[in-house]
């Protein structure tokens, strides 16, 4: 465990290094490993496993995290969303730097990954997007 927390902590290192302060959130089918953490996709087959991996750049003081999924569609939804999940993730203490987890979709559709930190809740860390088709 502690050589996969030093190898994501480089490959977090080197990910981010263009952009400061910056957090990024990676999808794959596989659990993610420092291996295979480049080989992500974004589109997804119903009831298949979405793996998930939020990059932080620094250090998070209330180590909570707040996940938003939310459902793109036009089909009687305000404005073209719909929450379907909503989530405060406490962080471990080897979890300083990340966070994974996996999420399953049963519908066909465009899914949108919030994340937010409890120290600035009004701030988005990252966002990001996945098909399943």
């Amino acid at each position: 465990m502690r050589k996969f927390f030093v190898i994501l902590l480089l490959f977090i290192s080197a990910f981010a290094a263009g952009c400061k302060d910056k957090s990024y959130i990676v999808f794959n089918r596989e659990s993610i490993t420092p291996e295979n953490v480049l080989d992500g996709t974004y589109v997804f087959q119903p009831g298949e496993r979405v793996y998930y991996l939020v990059t932080l750049p620094k250090p998070i003081v209330t180590r909570q995290l707040y996940i938003q999924v939310f459902k793109r569609d036009n089909d009687e939804m305000r404005y073209g969303y719909k929450l379907i999940y909503g989530k405060t993730v406490h962080l471990k203490d080897e979890q300083q730097y990340y966070y994974t987890d996996y999420f399953v979709f049963n519908e066909k559709g465009l899914y949108e990954f919030k994340v937010y930190s409890k120290d600035e809740p009004t701030k988005e860390l990252t966002s990001n997007i996945v098909q399943v088709r």
